[in-house]
């Protein structure tokens, strides 16, 4: 996508490259959300700031414009994420590489969620910010319900989905991981598209482009002409939405920031459980932006010797919009165009790299999933052993695969780890109840570790095209 250039006069904001402009979009968002909450602490008849928002005009305003951004990023995802992955395998079975490029795309994704995993938990070991200075823990059941009842309805949301198929033993692990597997094969393709089950359809779209390779010249011409052009009103599609990005992450900022404050300026009655989620929200993002600014520009580097300046540079367009959008589906097609028209990652890289790793390459998730389960075993009171932790790693990276891409998605699997912790710990005990402490801090996090899960599938994209023989991000200036 082509950007003006840098020297337009300041107060020319829509002639500024995109990733300023969607930085002054995040910027506005952010304080309009800020004072709009303060006002409507300050206002709201009989103190509920909550109930006051619902019906305030800038902030339905604020959140239909955010949603029909939103909805318009998800709209290409399906016709963009086929299309790109039957052209790019088509070429690549072709070439008789595709075999090696999997193996090369898998073991990155696999080696980087074990490094977020274990960067996670040393963290949270470390600072312990579920431990009480009195030795005593913070938890009890009246606590829990308390908060539970603050957050019913999000609290019953995240029980139904996750009421998964459980053998007579009760192994929720068990069914996750057949769950992963089952959800490779599709019954209805459409069904599978309706509910955006990335996964299948990407299965779906390789072999799909694998065996197109085999038709003879005219009807494979022809496919690949009919893919083609899906492909190329999908990216027009997708510069087009790229144009309102500023306007639509300002809007998101704004609502999301309404409503988050609102909500943790009621919460300042917990006292020590305010202090212990500051502490758990500096352990969680100093996790993230370790991995995000240190190891993963360290892995490019040492292996690709690209500079992280210019591959941040490349993708700050994608990565605002995942902070914002706080959805690696909806930010899917937004990663595509940077990683293949900023960064210079050929078609075929891209196309296959890019969605299979907003599926399962979820470096951010699997980091806040292993923090979040050991805080909240801390704030119960109880120690974990060296064998129980390494049960969480393994879950933690079985359950972020697959993880839906959109919202607080990650919460359903923290549910399984809790649960499977709960079973090590001995008979009656039930960590569950506390997964509603992380409903008060869950989206400004969420914000930040899709970010870290788009940067992981770009990095991953860049550092795969170098292998494969590539120049990425030559003429991206450091």
């Amino acid at each position: 996508m082509s950007e003006t250039s840098e020297m337009a006069p300041f107060w020319k904001i829509w002639k500024w490259k995109l990733h300023w402009q969607i930085l002054v979009g995040l910027v506005i968002g952010t304080l309009a959300g800020y004072l709009w909450a303060r006002l409507a602490i300050a206002n709201a008849p009989n103190g509920d700031a909550k109930l006051y928002l619902e019906s305030n005009w800038f902030r339905l305003i604020a959140k239909t414009g955010g949603e029909i951004f939103l909805n318009a990023l998800k709209l290409i995802v399906i016709p963009l994420v086929t299309s790109s992955i039957i052209l790019a395998i088509a070429s690549i079975a072709a070439k008789k590489g595709f075999a090696r490029l999997g193996l090369k795309t898998l073991f990155y994704f696999l080696t980087t969620s074990t490094i977020a995993i274990l960067l996670g938990l040393a963290l949270v070991n470390w600072i312990q910010p579920g431990v009480m200075s009195d030795g005593k823990p913070l938890l009890n059941s009246e606590k829990v319900s308390q908060i539970q009842k603050d957050f019913s309805s999000e609290s019953q949301r995240l029980a139904d989905s996750a009421k998964l198929d459980q053998d007579k033993s009760g192994s929720t692990l068990l069914a996750k991981v057949l769950g992963i597997f089952k959800s490779l094969v599709p019954a209805n393709p459409v069904k599978a598209a309706v509910d955006m089950d990335l996964l299948g359809l990407i299965v779906i779209s390789i072999f799909v482009g694998y065996f197109l390779s085999f038709l003879d010249e005219p009807t494979r011409q022809t496919m690949e002409s009919f893919w083609r052009g899906v492909n190329d009103i999908s990216m027009m599609f997708t510069d087009f939405i790229l144009k309102l990005a500023p306007l639509g992450v300002a809007m998101l900022l704004a609502h999301t920031i309404m409503d988050n404050y609102v909500s943790l300026a009621a919460e300042q009655r917990f006292g020590d459980l305010v202090e212990s989620l500051k502490w758990f929200a500096i352990t969680t993002l100093a996790g993230l932006l370790i991995h995000m600014f240190l190891i993963l520009p360290a892995i490019v580097f040492v292996i690709a010797g690209i500079g992280p300046i210019r591959l941040f540079s490349a993708m700050m367009p994608a990565l605002l919009t995942a902070f914002s959008t706080a959805s690696s589906n909806a930010t899917l097609s937004v990663t595509l165009d940077c990683c293949e028209n900023r960064a210079g990652v050929s078609n075929d890289t891209t196309s296959f790299v890019v969605p299979l790793g907003a599926t399962v390459n979820m470096n951010g998730t699997a980091l806040y999933e292993c923090v979040a389960a050991v805080f909240i075993v801390q704030l119960f009171g109880y120690q974990l052993d060296f064998a129980t932790q390494f049960m969480i790693v393994l879950i933690a990276l079985l359950t972020s695969i697959g993880v839906a891409g959109v919202p607080s998605a990650s919460l359903v699997a923290i549910i399984i780890i809790l649960n499977s912790v709960s079973k090590q710990l001995g008979e009656g005990v039930d960590l569950s109840g506390g997964l509603a402490i992380l409903l008060i801090l869950d989206r400004p996090l969420d914000m930040v570790r899709t970010a870290v899960n788009v940067f992981g599938d770009a990095a991953g994209a860049v550092l795969i095209a170098k292998t494969e023989g590539e120049n990425p991000l030559a003429s991206v200036k450091a």
